[in-house]
């Protein structure tokens, strides 16, 4: 549990940290975008609720991909395959951009030890 607790005050730092990058400010930006685009596709298309899409938006661009939904109709499967195809590499992106600023994070951590 400790290291859970320290793991997430480490994310939540590199997190604080990285809302000052431009980069990742965009990254941010079109990720929520994606995900609420999806959300509200699904929920209006599939007619799932609201936490169901969201739900289904994230575990599908994060290639996880469980299987508990599938879209039912046409217009979902195409919409799927293009929002997989545009959305994968943006979550990757921002996954990448949020583990480098961890990193960052860590390796500070590590610095102020060592001069102390």
């Amino acid at each position: 549990m400790i290291s859970f607790l320290l793991t997430l005050k480490r994310m939540l730092s590199a997190l604080w940290r990285a809302i000052k990058d431009k980069e990742f400010q965009v990254l941010f930006f079109l990720t929520t975008m994606t995900l609420i685009s999806g959300t509200i596709f699904y929920h209006t298309v599939e007619h799932w609720s609201v936490l169901d899409s969201l739900y289904f938006s994230v575990v599908t661009l994060t290639t996880v991909g469980f299987g508990d939904f599938s879209p039912q109709t046409d217009f979902g499967k195409i919409f799927t395959i293009i929002y997989l195809f545009t959305g994968v590499g943006l979550i990757l992106g921002f996954i990448n951009k949020l583990a480098l600023h961890m990193g960052r994070s860590k390796t500070r951590d590590r610095e102020k030890k060592s001069s102390t």
